[in-house]
């Protein structure tokens, strides 16, 4: 039987916005009216329960993020999927004495808890775990195994048999590699690929995981969507890794927790309007405090780097208390970064020059007009990532010789950042702009990319997952009516559905289109990229431009694009 308002139980394994450590958190959508005190309910059934099994006094949050409520509990590491049950059990206790909803006997429940307590008790995996966190150590916890270490001096140890605590040297494990951890909305791969590039022209073996690889040393180890806690795992325990560069995003931090301890730097790129109203975040304020755990990990002279032209970077900035190094393309008023006692810098623009300003000292970088990355001078979001991936190789004692040479180089060839603003010139003399962006932010700034190239007529494709709001949707439609396309292809992608029906999303976007002025004429629908790519080749003559946002078949598209 269903449990009453239940939306979502995970278990944690990490730091997250409601815990500090290992547990569970299940997500509800209660009457508003009896929220409050079902809360309280709640914590006092996980009380018992959690007294009962010897895990004594365990820390108990519930928190309201409109409309939904998170109530999250911290559980020995062997028990979290024992603790999902205690939530969930604790929940439906409190619900017996509010709404009609039949529940056993809490002795019943206790006694069937206490079995699969024991089932599941590792108590060697406990007190590793525990040393672990005392030792102050970089700890991995992974699905069924657990790690200690960084690079060479990493071990990796199966989940139900990990190595007596006493037998470790735990001075070798302790933290010794930089690393940089790196989020936000937008520019997260490309912030993260440039900051990897600066460290290996450095000559330094450098890992990195991001949204479509995990690399060490320039070798590919996958392709896939590493940015959550699966990539770093991968960069950390590989015995090649002398720098890390991690991509960290919102849903393995909402989904397991943050999965690093221990960090030199911590990027934030910005926050915009993303991914609302999933995994229990609704609001941009809710989504930027997700987005900072990032700074939890920072060591204690660890710099935390962040947009100063953003207002919610700025504020979760002040509530960090971290040492605070900057960005922003336009030079920010000195009230707007009042509030953070310790200042490291700021990475911005002044007479078309890329500098790092400190305060008994300005860093000259490189001209706006050598970015490599496309667009160059006119595409703002591009010299707002190198300004990012400036600074934060600043902050990591990287050789200012390596971080300009980057600048100059990264994005002459497409495959420096795969599916980013990738411009592709064909045989017939049209041009393709290719890019992954599914946010309004995202696509702006590829049309701010698409404004600074010449072309003849102009064609844009898009589409959406089926997960984002109906408003949102349409938004996207109206964004790209708005550059006024003579051609706009509008995608269903069976794929990303997510529920929706047939053609619903399409509707959607082209509501948008025609919402904005865009002619239903100019207007063609189609399913998948493959088929998106054929349209928009079969319509280019000399001199156009397509802007394409690729998002399934990935591979084939931008193989054919290669080809020329």
């Amino acid at each position: 039987m269903a449990i009453p308002y239940l939306i979502d139980s995970r278990r944690l394994t990490g730091r997250t916005i409601l815990l500090d450590g290992p547990g569970a958190v299940i997500e509800t959508q209660p009457p508003p009216e009896i929220r409050t005190h079902l809360g309280a309910r709640w914590r006092r059934e996980v009380r018992r329960f959690s007294v009962a099994l010897g895990w004594g006094e365990v820390t108990r949050v519930t928190r309201w993020f409109e409309p939904t409520l998170h109530c999250a509990l911290e559980a020995p590491i062997d028990q979290l999927m024992l603790a999902t049950y205690v939530a969930e059990w604790s929940w439906e206790l409190a619900l017996s004495g509010l709404i009609d909803h039949e529940v056993p006997r809490r002795a019943r429940i206790r006694a069937r808890l206490a079995r699969q307590r024991d089932r599941a008790a590792i108590p060697e995996l406990v007190d590793f775990h525990a040393r672990a966190l005392r030792e102050g150590v970089q700890l991995l916890v992974g699905d069924g195994d657990l790690s200690i270490g960084e690079g060479s001096q990493s071990q990796t140890f199966a989940w139900e048999q990990p190595p007596d605590s006493g037998s470790i040297d735990w001075p070798s494990a302790r933290h010794r590699l930089p690393i940089a951890l790196v989020t936000g909305t937008n520019g997260k791969t490309t912030t993260t690929r440039l900051l990897a590039r600066m460290a290996s022209t450095a000559g330094r073996i450098t890992g990195h995981c991001c949204t479509d690889s995990v690399e060490v040393g320039g070798e590919v180890l996958d392709r896939d969507d590493y940015s959550g806690p699966g990539g770093a795992r991968k960069v950390l325990r590989h015995p090649r890794t002398e720098f890390a560069v991690l991509e960290v995003a919102r849903g393995g931090l909402l989904r397991r927790g943050l999965s690093v301890r221990i960090a030199d730097v911590a990027l934030v790129t910005n926050i915009a309007d993303d991914h609302l109203n999933d995994m229990g975040i609704h609001t941009l304020g809710q989504l930027a405090e997700v987005k900072f755990l990032v700074a939890k990990a920072l060591k204690p002279h660890g710099v935390l780097v962040t947009n100063a032209e953003n207002a919610w970077c700025r504020e979760q900035a002040r509530l960090s208390g971290r040492e605070v190094a900057w960005f922003a393309v336009d030079p920010p008023h000195p009230s707007l970064l009042r509030g953070i006692k310790l200042q490291r810098g700021l990475a911005t623009v002044r007479d078309g020059r890329l500098i790092y300003e400190q305060a008994h000292r300005c860093i000259d970088l490189i001209g706006v007009h050598e970015i490599a990355l496309p667009g160059g001078a006119g595409a703002r979001h591009n010299i707002a990532n190198a300004l990012a991936a400036a600074a934060a190789a600043i902050q990591l004692k990287l050789p200012l010789t390596a971080i300009r040479a980057t600048l100059r180089s990264f994005g002459q060839s497409v495959d420096d950042n795969p599916g980013r603003a990738n411009l592709y010139r064909l045989a017939n003399g049209a041009s393709v702009l290719a890019d992954f962006g599914h946010n309004p932010e995202s696509l702006s700034a590829i049309f701010a990319t698409a404004r600074g190239l010449p072309f003849r007529r102009l064609l844009i494709s898009i589409g959406q997952a089926g997960d984002r709001s109906d408003k949102s949707i349409r938004e996207l439609g109206r964004l790209a009516a708005e550059q006024n396309p003579d051609r706009l292809i509008i995608k269903d992608m069976p794929k990303y559905r997510r529920g929706r029906e047939i053609g619903e999303i399409p509707g959607l976007l082209h509501a948008g289109a025609v919402g904005q002025g865009l002619p239903e004429d100019r207007i063609v629908r189609c399913e998948t990229d493959v088929e998106a790519l054929n349209l928009t080749l079969d319509w280019l003559q000399p001199g156009d431009l397509a802007v394409l946002f690729v998002h399934s078949e990935v591979k084939d598209v931008f193989d054919r694009l290669r080809a020329g």
